[in-house]
């Protein structure tokens, strides 16, 4: 009969698994910095060719111009995500 046996202590189990809401978080905040800004596209000068998503997208999901949003976000998020690391 096979036996189980722990191969990781149940806080590390835990602390990997606090990583995924985490990581999710970060890289929606870190959506909202990308579409804040005009820099984050395919042109040249005034002419763009390709972005990542069109205008309506942003309109539709109201996320015109929320640098500020996505970077207290990012930053919020951030400090768990190191004391998560340190802590696993």
């Amino acid at each position: 009969m096979l036996r189980l046996v722990a191969k990781h202590a149940r806080a590390t189990r835990w602390l990997h698994w606090l990583n995924l809401p985490l990581i999710a978080a970060m890289i929606g905040s870190g959506l909202l910095i990308y579409w804040a800004s005009d820099v984050y596209r395919v042109g040249l000068g005034r002419w763009t060719l390709l972005r990542l998503f069109p205008d309506w997208f942003y309109r539709l999901l109201g996320l015109d111009h929320r640098l500020a949003t996505g970077m207290g976000w990012h930053f919020a998020f951030a400090w768990p995500f190191v004391v998560n690391g340190i802590g696993w």
